[in-house]
This record gives C-alpha cells, structure tokens and sequence, in this order.
C-alpha cells in the first residue's frame, strides 16, 4: 500500500492506458505492422532445411500510397480575407504577410517537412501519425518532436478530435541525468530528485527489442496535458517523483497534432494499410517458398547409382572427374549410373500467388497500372498518366487528412505564438523602393495585444509538384516572359523556390541591376545637379552683364558716325 501511495497520480493514469492498449493489442500489432513493412515477415517460424521466401508487397503498396500523398506540398499561408473593412484588411494583410514569412522560415529551419512526412509514414503503416510542439519563449522558436503511437495515451480512445480529449499523457524515454537537471531547474528539491532513477520500462516503447541495452542509465517521463478555464495546462512526471509541477501553457490548444490515415469510427486511433494486407502477404510467401522447395526436389534430374561396382564413389559429386567401374562391361555402365528424369510441376501454385499478388495490390488501389509500371511500347504516354491520375482519385482522403494536418499545426503555431509574446516578437518584411528600385528588409516589433486583437483565418495552399508540373509552370512562364506579358522581375517572383531554374541566382542578379541601377542614378543625378548649378552660373553671370550694361553713362555710349554720300552728278 506504501508504493501505491509513493507512485505519481500522472503514472496511475499512464497504466491505466497501458492496461487498455494491451486489451486492444496495440503494442502487439504496431511491432507486427512495423516488422512486414521492413521484411522481417518470418519472426517466430522455424524451418528445418528450408530457406524461407519474402515478396515483400506491403512495402511496395505503402511507399506508392505514401509517395503519392507526399507528392503534394505545402505552403502556411495567413489572410485576412474574413475582414469586411477594407482599409483594416489592407493593414492586417501587412501583418500575415510577415506572419507567412516567420512561418516558413521555422518551418525550414527546425526541418519540420521531415517530420511531418515521417508522420504521414506512421500513419500508413502504422495507422497513426503523431507531431508534439514546445517552444522557446525567449527567441520565440517553436520546436517540433515526432511521438510513436505507442507512446501517447488519451483520456478518451473513442474521440478521434485531439483537441476534445479530457487529457493527454506522452511517454518520453530520457537520460536520468538530464532529467535531474530538468527537475532541479525547475526548483524541485533534491529529496524528491533523488526519486528519479533508472528503470526499465521499455517493453510499451516502438523498437523495444533494440532497446535491451541502453548505453546510459535512462528512465521514463510522463507529459500530462490537461484543459483548465480554457487553457493548456501541464505537468511532467516520472514514476516515483515530479519534474515539474503544474503549469499553464497560456493557449486554448493542445500543442499537439495528429493525422490519421483512415478514420475509424469509434476509435481515436484510425485504421492504417498494413494490418489487414499482413494474412495475404503471409500465403504469398507460404506459396513461393513451396514452389522453391518443390521445384529443388523435384525439378531436377538426380543422380542414381550403385556404388558397388564404382571404384571412386567421391567423383559423382565432382565435375569432370573419371569414375571408375569395377568388372562391368560398357553395355552395363546406365545399370549402374543413371539420372531420374525430372517430374513436371504444375501451374496451379504459381497462379495462386501471382492471383494474390495482383489481387492484393488492386484492391490496395496500388497496382501496376497506377504505379506506373507498365510497358511504355505498349501504351501512350498521355493514356498511362490520365490512368494515373484516375487510380490516385481513392487517396484524396489521405491528401485531405494531410492537409488538414498541417492546418492544425498551423493553428497551434499561431496560438503559441501569441502567447510567447508577452514582449513582443519582430518580425520582418521587405519594402519596394520604387524610386530607387532596390528592395530592404524592414524590422517591425508586433505586440501580444496586436495578436490578439485579431482573429486570423488559416488557409494552407496546395499545389501539385510533380518534375511534369514544375516543367508546365516554368514554361508557361517563359512564354510569359517571351511575349512581353511579364517582366523579367515579376518572372523571378512568380518562379516557385524549389523550381529547377536557379531562383536565388536570378535574385542576385537582380539584386546586381538594383545597385549598378542605382548608381548610375546617382551619378545622373549628380550630373543633373552639376549641369543646373552651371546653367544657374550662366544666367547669374548674363543677369550681371545686363546691369553692368545698364549703369554704364550715356555720353561714354559710342555712338555709329554717320559718314556723307557722294551724289553722282
């Protein structure tokens, strides 16, 4: 009774969940979902003097599905299209504009597009894809970590909405030091630091088997996520002792996302591709490895002989060696050494695994047809690429459920953002100067009031980025620019980042017009200045003339003399 008391109330929630995923076999089928994807399809089986066959289908049907979802991309993009007023449209879109700019750059700088495409592998394979956001409130960085489905419990697992459940608990397995340097720097005593020692829990983890031997004393640690009076609240535990007491994350949302790949009613956990392919890719290779013993028994001619007249019974096994025959006449020789002619097999084997290969990926939506992998010769290109594009129709759902993924990332962002603001964050933009054509980055500090006085409406953009998509986008710009629809400026600010032209060197060279543009500016400029200071000079020293001309006495004015004219006579 003593350790129950001594045990943090965070834990006995934590087994709680622990007790209703084993009821549910999660641990169980995540490791087996996990071990078809990679190969590992004969765990457990023993085989006396057989080889055992893997036709690894589920891998392939995954990566197409997955492929395809992954082919989209995605851009976080803030308006303020809900506004009716358009001037205070105007001055919020300033706001988004730079609010756009932040995003992207965290997006790239903390490599969230690689999480978030791992989620999406999780989530095929493994039925659910998990991201959890923390962040760093003195540089306003927001911090992204990929969860196993193993390791996060909700208060309600029939709920699929993360944002409605009661409670949210998520398992992290750490160092026992760092956590000691955690607790401490939050001011937890060193009696209760000395509770927090090595354990080994690790049979709930994703890859436990790897996990027998870990090379520093490690323990697990409890994240408790709770809403009270609208906000976030946390507290961070291990089994015998707190991290961290509770506190408020200051946003309505938990900060964490997830994507399912197939939405289960009643579950909050989804439905993946893997778990109900797992029986057909079990006989699939039940079948092939049958025909490979069957053909090795039978398919080849063997070898018969009676060793009783064969001198050297050794050389029946060796290429290109004499055997000897002891008192047999040359007639008799196929009496004694013979071949046992090879029995015919049947197709029946062959056709019922290839029935289920074909079978299994066209019910998958992911056969040859649809993944391309037909004979050029024997079809048009356009004809093989609109069956394509017809087959990808089923997947929508899961480019859906991407997208809004990303949307819920994007919402939690902005959210964490308004409340790590107390100071203010800067952010930037950049300025046209028209007059000089050169562009500037302008720092602007937004205050945590100028956040929250606005409701900003998230909208996520999607377009296709396919290698034939960016070659139709960048030729039609090119044509653009060719037909003098557009200038070479707005040609390099519509080309997207990732295009095959060099976007960033067609910037610099910009850049470069910009500056040798603005100096010959400036030296025209000063030209001008030079050439209206001299005619200035001119006119002073023509208005001078004319008054010394005008001051001059009458009587000293010469005067032509008037000369006489001879008259002829």
């Amino acid at each position: 009774m003593k350790e129950k008391q001594e045990i943090t109330a965070v834990w006995q929630e934590y087994q709680r969940g622990v007790d209703y995923n084993y009821q549910q076999q999660l641990y169980e089928k995540s490791k087996r979902n996990f071990n078809f994807y990679h190969g590992n399809q004969w765990e457990g089986i023993k085989l006396k003097g057989v080889q055992p066959i893997t036709l690894n289908i589920v891998k392939s049907i995954v990566k197409y599905k997955v492929g395809v979802v992954k082919n989209n991309t995605y851009q976080i993009f803030f308006h303020s299209e809900t506004y009716e007023n358009q001037e205070q449209r105007e001055d919020l879109q300033e706001i988004c504009d730079m609010m756009n700019r932040y995003a992207n750059r965290i997006w790239e700088k903390n490599n969230v597009h690689k999480i978030v495409r791992s989620c999406m592998n999780d989530a095929c394979i493994d039925n659910e894809g998990i991201a959890y956001f923390y962040s760093d409130p003195d540089s306003n960085n927001i911090f992204c970590e990929q969860v196993d489905r193993t390791n996060i419990y909700y208060g309600n697992e029939n709920d699929d909405d993360i944002q409605n459940q009661p409670y949210i608990i998520i398992a992290f397995r750490r160092t026992v030091e760092e956590v000691k340097e955690e607790a401490r720097a939050n001011g937890i005593s060193e009696k209760e630091i000395e509770l927090i020692v090595e354990d080994q829990d690790i049979e709930e983890q994703s890859g436990r088997d790897l996990r027998t031997d870990e090379i520093s004393p490690m323990c697990l640690v409890l994240l408790k996520l709770y809403k009270k009076d609208g906000k976030v609240w946390a507290k961070k535990c291990t089994k015998l002792a707190t991290v961290k007491d509770d506190f408020c994350l200051e946003i309505p949302l938990y900060p964490v996302a997830h994507v399912l790949w197939e939405r289960v009613k009643g579950s909050a956990r989804g439905q993946g591709e893997v778990e109900y392919i797992i029986p057909n890719q079990i006989e699939i290779n039940k079948t092939a490895t049958r025909r490979a013993l069957a053909v090795k028994l039978v398919a080849f001619p063997k070898l018969v002989a009676n060793t009783k007249y064969i001198a050297n019974p050794k050389a029946l096994n060796k290429v290109g060696t004499t055997i000897e025959v002891n008192e047999l006449n040359a007639d008799d020789v196929n009496k004694v050494v013979n071949y046992l002619r090879p029995a015919s097999i049947g197709t029946d084997a062959y056709n019922l695994q290839k029935e289920l290969e074909d079978e299994t990926q066209n019910l998958a939506g992911a056969s040859d047809t649809a993944t391309g992998n037909v004979d050029p010769t024997q079809a048009a290109g356009k004809a093989i690429l609109a069956v394509q594009q017809a087959s990808q129709q089923p997947i929508n759902e899961q480019v859906e459920a991407y997208k809004d993924f990303i949307e819920d990332i994007a919402r939690i962002w902005f959210e964490m953002l308004k409340a790590n603001s107390t100071k203010g964050i800067l952010l930037t933009k950049e300025i046209k100067d028209y007059k000089t054509n050169t562009t500037t980055e302008e720092t602007r500090k937004i205050t945590q009031a100028d956040l929250k006085k606005y409701d900003l409406d998230i909208k996520i953009d999607i377009t296709p980025r396919s290698a034939f998509d960016k070659y139709a986008m960048e030729l039609s710009l090119e044509n653009l620019l060719g037909s003098g629809q557009i200038t070479f400026e707005e040609y390099v600010k519509a080309l997207p980042d990732d295009a095959t032209m060099p976007k960033s060197r067609l910037k610099d060279i910009l850049k470069d017009r910009e500056e040798k543009e603005a100096i010959f500016n400036e030296i025209e400029k000063q030209g001008n200045a030079l050439n209206g200071a001299i005619e200035q000079v001119m006119i002073q020293q023509e208005m001078n003339n004319q008054e010394q001309m005008g001051a001059m006495p009458e009587q000293q004015v010469t005067q032509p003399t008037e000369q006489a004219v001879p008259v002829q006579q």
